[in-house]
């Protein structure tokens, strides 16, 4: 003989827990905020001398990224675009595999 549980029904399980739950607020689901989606991004290439491109390179890496710095510059000298907010401080999508973390 095995062990069967004895089912409940919704309005039985609400009388035996009703008088231990009754101060809490009731279970309302929460609806999704959908996130901002980032606008389309497409690349941008001119020619420079080697000493503006060692300058260029060398102020991205302090500003986390070539696009970073260059949309602060353009921020700071007063222009403003729609999603510019995405350019100073861009979504990471770089990939993380699992149990990677912590090994060098």
């Amino acid at each position: 003989m095995s062990f069967r549980p004895k089912r409940v029904s919704g309005a039985e399980l609400v009388g035996q827990i009703g008088a231990a739950t009754q101060h809490m607020p009731a279970a309302v689901p929460q609806p999704r905020t959908e996130r901002q989606r980032p606008p389309k991004k497409v690349q941008v290439n001119f020619q420079a001398s080697e000493a503006m491109a060692d300058l260029l390179a060398a102020q991205g890496e302090q500003a986390g990224s070539l696009r970073r710095f260059i949309a602060r510059l353009l921020r700071e000298a007063g222009h403003d675009w729609p999603g510019s907010e995405f350019d100073v401080t861009p979504v990471d999508t770089r990939k993380r595999g699992r149990g990677l973390a912590g090994k060098e």
